[in-house]
């Protein structure tokens, strides 16, 4: 009888390390499959970025009218244009899947060399030229609302990225890797037709390397912080709100952090408020209070916002844009001096739309660049400087004056300008001193409020 006691737990101890080390390689096949899966939306999301920018790029070539202008997108153009080619080879699809849509982008990026050639000599485009930035531009916009539609499957969870690496097999093109391979078809289907041969306001990535301006006055000590962050925390009506912690911050701009949480303590919500340590001026807010149900208009809580910019020490704001998400309206702010709009100092308020409580604040930026400029006087008029524009833009407005910051630091004196082409819309920025086109920016409208490219 014991004869086959030792077979048996021979055979149980084998089976259960068959089991294990099954177990095992599951486990790690699962493991590297999310790894992959990773991979590929990281390489599909920087495609989705760069063909996005690659539409924004060719539309504003259609509207700008300066070589110089035109230099700089050509330039950026190109290399998003190859940017997006390199991150759809990273992509596990074979040549019937991409290949059309791959042979567009290394055009827009060869065309887009060829213009930077051209305008380099100073030329200026030809009606051939414009022709062929705007069908191009046409079909980067159709491509980039293929791609929104598989972005949509991949965020609903009907499309995993890691079941294209299966296409190779042959026993698995079934119905999981069907489903990826054919969303990548119907964006191939429609590049088919194309012939062979693009939150936050305007000028908001200028303070890298500004120097700090707009903070002055003495140092303050904590106490005094925390005086200014509790003036400064916009009330939810029946809430009260008890300091819990103050401590400091380092930074382009040393603050105290100063945390609150309100009584009675409903829903877990939670301030934070931030205070320079020269001068205690406000420089952001946070409060973490979910939003009921929106009662408020876009216009009354713009008025809120500025109200309460004007109650905490930011003067002379004028309105840019806006977006409105999830119960919550965030209103761009510029300040203003003598009639012109200083786009370098902004400030972001967010808005509640169920009562009209402040529940953010953002100005560091415009505590980096506040301060009173020498403005120059504008040599040209509006008139003149509209007469700079692009002969096929439409419907023209605006001309009010605007100061703008530059890559590699400074500001210009400009004219600003509004038009369309199309169904899109454009802001100019003409220079006031010398005529030349120094800006130009795509007006994005959704459902949620009005952004720029």
């Amino acid at each position: 009888m014991r004869l086959w006691i030792l077979p048996v737990a021979a055979a149980v101890l084998l089976l259960g390390g068959l089991g294990y080390w099954g177990q095992q390689q599951m486990t790690m096949r699962r493991q590297m499959e999310t790894a992959l899966n990773n991979k590929y939306h990281r390489s599909f999301y920087s495609l989705l970025e760069n063909v996005q920018n690659t539409e924004v790029l060719l539309s504003k070539s259609l509207v700008a009218a300066a070589p110089a202008q035109d230099s700089r997108l050509f330039m950026e153009l190109w290399q998003r244009a190859n940017a997006a080619q390199a991150d759809l080879s990273q992509l596990p699809l074979g040549d019937v899947q991409t290949g059309r849509t791959a042979k567009f982008l290394t055009q827009v990026g060869d065309y887009a060399h060829s213009m930077l050639l051209h305008v380099a000599d100073g030329k200026a485009k030809s009606k051939e030229q414009w022709e062929t930035l705007n069908r191009l531009y046409r079909q980067s916009s159709e491509l980039n609302t293929e791609l929104h539609g598989i972005e949509a499957s991949i965020a609903g969870g009907r499309l995993y990225l890691s079941e294209l690496s299966r296409q190779s097999g042959l026993g698995l093109q079934r119905q999981g890797p069907r489903l990826a391979n054919d969303n990548f078809r119907t964006v191939e289907k429609h590049m088919q037709g194309f012939p062979t041969l693009i939150y936050d306001g305007p000028f908001s990535d200028h303070l890298e390397n500004t120097p700090v301006q707009g903070v002055t006055g003495k140092v303050i000590d904590a106490d005094q912080a925390r005086s200014v962050a509790v003036k400064s925390v916009s009330r939810d009506p029946g809430t009260e709100y008890v300091v819990r912690r103050v401590s400091e911050g380092k930074g382009k701009i040393p603050f105290y952090r100063v945390e609150f949480s309100a009584s009675p303590d409903r829903t877990g919500e939670r301030v934070a408020v931030a205070v320079s340590r020269q001068g205690g001026h406000l420089m952001w807010l946070t409060d973490s209070r979910a939003p009921g149900k929106t009662t408020w208009s876009i216009p009354r809580a713009r008025e809120a916002a500025l109200r309460y910019l004007q109650q905490h020490g930011f003067q002379q704001m004028v309105p840019v844009y806006y977006m409105q998400m999830d119960g919550e309206a965030v209103f761009n702010f510029a300040g203003s001096q003598n009639g012109v709009v200083l786009y370098p100092d902004q400030v972001k308020v967010t808005v509640a739309l169920d009562n009209g409580q402040v529940v953010g604040l953002e100005a560091a930026g415009y505590l980096v660049s506040h301060h009173r400029r020498e403005l120059p006087r504008p040599v040209l008029s509006a008139s003149a400087a509209r007469a700079k524009l692009s002969p096929r833009l439409q419907r023209v407005s605006g001309g009010r004056l605007a100061l703008i910051p530059v890559s590699g630091g400074g500001e210009k004196l400009t004219y600003e300008f509004r038009g369309d082409l199309g169904a899109d819309t454009f802001l100019v920025y003409i220079n006031a001193l010398d005529g030349r086109e120094d800006q130009v920016l795509r007006v994005v409208r959704n459902k949620e409020g009005i952004l720029t490219l």
